[in-house]
Order: C-alpha cells, then structure tokens, then sequence
C-alpha cells in the first residue's frame, strides 16, 4: 500500500533552496543561494517552517528589542517563520494551516503546498502568487535531515 505524501514527509527536513523563475526565465533564489532553514512535520499534524538568508547582519545592541528601524526592517526581511498545523487536502497537496507567523499577514491562512518526495528530497511548490507585478510560483526544496 502506497503512504500518502502526508505519511511520508513526517521528519525533520533542512533547506536546499527557494526559487522561482523571473520573467526572462531566469532562476532566482528567493533568499539568496546560500539561504537556510529547517521545515518540521510531526506524525500529530503539527508544522513548523523556518527560512533565512545568510549572513545576517547582527543588531548594535545586544538587547533582543534593541534594534534601530533599519537592523529591524532588515531582520524581518531576511527570514521566514510560521508554524500550525497540516493535512493533506489531496494526494500531493498539503495545507499548512497557520497558527503563528513572522509575517502577520498570514495568521489564520491556508497555505498550499503541492508536494512531492524525490529520494531524500521533498519538493513543495505553490500556487500562482501574485509578486514583482505578476504570478510567480515558489519551489522549495528539502533535503531529509
């Protein structure tokens, strides 16, 4: 009997990259190549997403709300974080359901993903999202840690 896709990813899965194509054609890695993250599942239908950039540029301060305007507006600029929960709407179509998020935008939202395992890769893209004044879809892809 085949697993469904919602069986498969549970686990731990880190970053291999986040693209999309521009409209010469051309990949772009949406946080830059050497972008990291860690996306979870549990067997319990819990999630958790995580992405940055590299190099992040430390605040001045040590302080955690310590921030100038702009050290903050490049944080929130340079990392990704939601988490909820999940399930698999249709065979290869997951929904995050978001419960907390960096980007308050999404509190509440269904996001799809449309997934598929290829060896130790899981590789989720999404639906047409409106961005650079058109629709773009994101790939992301996780290695099994």
């Amino acid at each position: 009997m085949n697993q469904s896709l919602k069986e498969q990813i549970v686990g731990t899965w880190m970053l291999v990259s986040w693209v999309f194509e521009n409209e010469h054609g051309e990949t772009v890695h949406y946080l830059g190549q050497n972008a990291s993250g860690i996306l979870m599942y549990d067997s319990n239908g819990y999630m958790n997403a995580q992405l940055m950039k590299a190099d992040r540029a430390p605040f001045v301060s040590p302080s955690i709300n310590g921030s100038t305007p702009e050290e903050a507006h490049r944080a929130f600029n340079s990392y990704l974080a939601y988490f909820g929960r999940y399930y698999e709407d249709k065979p290869g179509e997951v929904v995050h359901i978001v419960e907390g998020s960096l980007f308050p935008n999404w509190m509440g939202n269904k996001e799809i993903r449309y997934g598929r395992i290829d060896g130790d890769l899981l590789v989720l893209s999404t639906p047409p999202i409106p961005a650079y004044g058109r629709d773009i879809v994101f790939y992301i892809t996780w290695r099994r840690a």
